[in-house]
């Protein structure tokens, strides 16, 4: 027993695969049984299984889902003719009868083979292809490499607009009864008669027909409406459309959610020197205040890079609730760092990635992907904030005098950060001629002189001081503040200033923010 796909839509539509494994994983890597080289497939797409005598697909918490005839599913019991949708490729399923193949050992430790088979409907009998895959035409080793480690192109869904035409199939226009006037003999069938027009005393027979057919209760209200005058009709009429108001106002404020069902507005995807504050991610229990924009598997933005001279792109970044090796931050396909692991101050520490200009193309969008490694399948909680880019030119020197004015910046530096408990603005002083220093050297051609290494991890180690002070400030604030000692609050706040002159550092967002939730 097996299955066979073809591909209905998609690269090379119409090739036909079939399956003799239990369990069949596809995806965009190599990890997978059936890789499917498609930047809108995603690393660990889905998987087909069988379960007794019936095959299932289910969906391994995908960027783009998995459908099946067009609806999104978790897990679906699969019938031949089911077409299957990973993106934007669609395949059609079908089970089939495959034939044994003789195997070449015959003795009693014959094992049957546990890969996965994918070979040409037309060819089931006689090829045994291992590990065969949905290969674009003409690709070379380099390309598919490539695919398979850029991201997931997330797809747009296309939702079709409710119609609002009264007119519209399954909504039902009312309609008026029109009661036939007693003794007339119309004959209709059907036709409900109605009571007299109200203010008119009725037979005791026809109160007795009306009891009888209506019920007690019904029935003694048909013919006190009968009776009633218009003024009565309008009375109790304005009171049952009152109550019925009421009631369904109760019933909508028991059921809508407190608050906001969602984020309003679009998503932001374009980068700029501007920090994007939205977070992005998956929150552990889908909470907003947590993360605004759920997203498990990845984030990826767009940037502009029009630089005409030689430079370099620095993308800025806060992270938090990463574990080490869990999320790789890649540009135009190419990785370029992971985001480092959690510390104390994830909340106040700044991360920053440099993208070389061999990477980076002009004229034309950049796409930087914060991609987890862990989901799917896992729903390991992860966010990042405030993504910025910055565009730093290189100079056009020669290697010489790179050199020395790198060497100049390092020993700036050098002398700040000694002094870094002097001045309050020493830290940063040291910090920013540390990162001169380095870009500086970034536009010497390889090998590079030791101080490019040096003044790189001098500056992270200044970071690390940043982000300990910027602790310290805030904790200190806050602490007058529960202390209800609002003046001296403001003035730590005031102070964070002084050691962060430059807003490149989330230090002096945080004590704003912090300020005006105290109203101080």
């Amino acid at each position: 027993m097996g299955f066979q796909l073809i591909i209905a839509e998609g690269k090379e539509a119409g090739r036909e695969f079939v399956f003799d494994q239990l369990s069949v994983l596809i995806g965009r890597t190599s990890e997978c049984d059936v890789v499917l080289y498609d930047p809108g497939v995603s690393r660990k797409h889905a998987r087909i299984f069988n379960e007794g005598l019936e095959y299932f697909v289910e969906d391994m918490g995908s960027s783009n889902g998995t459908k099946v005839n067009g609806s999104i599913i978790k897990k679906k019991l699969l019938a031949d003719g089911d077409a299957i949708s990973l993106g934007p490729v669609v395949f059609s399923f079908a089970g089939v009868v495959l034939e044994p193949e003789a195997s070449t050992d015959h003795g009693e430790n014959a094992q049957p083979e546990q890969h996965t088979r994918v070979v040409s409907a037309a060819e089931v009998k006689r090829s045994r292809n291992k590990g065969i895959a949905a290969v674009p035409e003409g690709a070379t080793a380099d390309q598919l490499k490539e695919v398979v480690r850029a991201s997931t192109r997330t797809m747009q869904a296309i939702v079709k607009p409710r119609s609002s035409n009264p007119g519209s199939p399954g909504i039902a226009r009312p309609s008026s009864e029109v009661a036939a006037p007693r003794g007339s003999g119309s004959g209709l069938a059907g036709r409900r008669t109605l009571p007299p027009a109200g203010g008119q005393q009725i037979s005791a027979a026809e109160k007795a027909r009306l009891k009888r057919k209506s019920g007690g209760a019904l029935g003694g209200f048909k013919i006190f409406w009968a009776e009633a005058s218009k003024g009565k009709r309008a009375v109790v009429a304005s009171a049952g459309a009152l109550a019925a108001a009421g009631m369904v106002g109760l019933i909508v404020w028991a059921v809508m959610p407190e608050g906001p069902a969602g984020p309003s507005g679009p998503e932001p995807s374009v980068l700029s020197s501007n920090p994007i504050e939205d977070s992005f991610g998956l929150a552990a229990d889908g909470d907003p205040e947590q993360v605004k924009w759920q997203r498990a598997d990845q984030k990826v933005f767009d940037f502009a890079f029009t630089s005409p001279v030689k430079a370099v792109v620095i993308v800025h970044y806060q992270a938090r609730d990463i574990s080490g090796n869990e999320v790789i931050v890649s540009v135009n396909g190419a990785d370029v760092g992971q985001i480092p692991p959690d510390t104390m101050a994830a909340a106040e520490r700044s991360h920053e990635v440099l993208v070389p200009s061999a990477i980076l193309k002009k004229g034309e969008p950049n796409k930087v992907v914060f991609d987890n490694t862990l989901n799917p399948p896992g729903n390991d909680p992860w966010r990042i904030w405030n993504v910025w880019v910055e565009v730093a030119l290189l100079p056009e020197l020669p290697d010489d005098q790179l050199r020395g004015e790198a060497n100049n910046k390092f020993k700036k530096a050098q002398e700040m950060f000694e002094r870094r408990d002097v001045g309050a603005s020493n830290r940063w002083e040291a910090y920013r001629s540390y990162r001169e220093a380095w870009l500086m050297l970034e536009a010497h051609p390889d090998p590079k002189p030791s101080t490019y290494a040096l003044a790189r991890e001098k500056m992270k180690e200044a970071q690390g001081e940043l982000d300990r002070q910027c602790s310290k400030l805030l904790l200190g604030a806050q602490g007058a503040y529960n202390q209800r000692q609002f003046d001296a609050a403001r003035t730590e706040l005031e102070h964070v200033h002084e050691f962060f002159p430059e807003k490149k550092h989330p230090c002096p967002f945080r004590a704003d923010a912090m300020r005006e939730a105290w109203g101080l």
